[in-house]
């Protein structure tokens, strides 16, 4: 049998071709695979990023905080989570990406963790706060009522205080009793003679009590006698001694030794002083 060289190299020529084709095809089904496998996988792993972000998202729902100050600190992380998480789901995802985020991600659990265990620890000094402030505010109303008690009660035994210093005062005044007054015409060394008739008296003899009072100093009491004519003119005025705001114009002063017993005290009056 005779063989065409020719035909041969192109029946090789063909063959290699062929073979080359088969190569390329598995070859290109193979990268299409494995690119079609690597796409799934960063789906799924774009899915778990989204879910952990939300997640972390979600663990700032539950956070209640009263304190303005704060509350101020988880909503700043919440908001960089928020972000991350509208940027993840804008953008087609890529193994570089994917690598990027869960950086990201493992930075702000850290973050996460580190604002969630401060906002406990402030939360746990505010409730404290609070208590020691309701103990404070209980303690501070508690002394209010016992001050207002006590203003009462001392306004009370001052009024008291002062009813009894206006009593002893009043106790302290000598009390007079037995008072009498007699028109003298003369005096001798053995009487005192009266009279009742008007023009003929030069003199007036006073006498009176002083009560026994244990609450009055003893010593020395100056006495000051009034004698008023029936137009209630003062007879033989020998001045005016003052008692703070009242005044007394006065007939006599007479000085006595007031020893706290019942004492009989007379007095001579001048008609018409000299």
């Amino acid at each position: 049998m005779i063989v065409n060289p020719q035909f041969f190299n192109y029946r090789l020529i063909i063959g290699s071709l062929v073979i080359a084709i088969v190569i390329l095809s598995s070859f290109s089904y193979s990268s299409y695979s494995e690119l079609t496998e690597n796409q799934v996988f960063i789906e799924q792993e774009k899915g778990l990023v989204e879910n952990e972000l939300s997640e972390m998202i979600s663990s700032y729902d539950g956070v209640k905080i009263e304190n303005k100050s704060i509350r101020r600190h988880p909503e700043i992380t919440k908001s960089k989570i928020s972000s991350i998480l509208d940027s993840v789901k804008r953008l087609k995802p890529s193994a570089s990406l994917i690598s990027k985020y869960k950086s990201q991600i493992r930075w702000l659990k850290k973050e996460n963790a580190r604002v969630l265990a401060m906002v406990n620890t402030l939360e746990v000094e505010n409730k404290t706060l609070k208590q020691e402030t309701v103990r404070f505010e209980s303690e501070i109303s508690k002394k209010e009522v016992l001050s207002r008690g006590l203003k009462i009660e001392n306004r009370t035994l001052s009024k008291r205080n002062t009813d009894l210093k206006l009593d002893l005062y009043q106790a302290k005044n000598l009390i007079l009793t037995n008072v009498e007054a007699t028109g003298v015409k003369r005096i001798t060394s053995k009487r005192i003679v009266a009279t009742k008739l008007a023009r003929k008296v030069n003199k007036f003899h006073v006498c009176f009590t002083i009560l026994n009072n244990k609450f009055t100093d003893p010593g020395e009491k100056e006495l000051y006698i009034q004698v008023l004519d029936s137009k209630m003119n003062v007879i033989a005025d020998k001045g005016t001694v003052h008692f703070g705001k009242k005044s007394l114009i006065y007939s006599e002063k007479k000085t006595v030794f007031y020893s706290n017993e019942e004492l009989t005290v007379c007095s001579i009056i001048e008609k018409r002083p000299k």
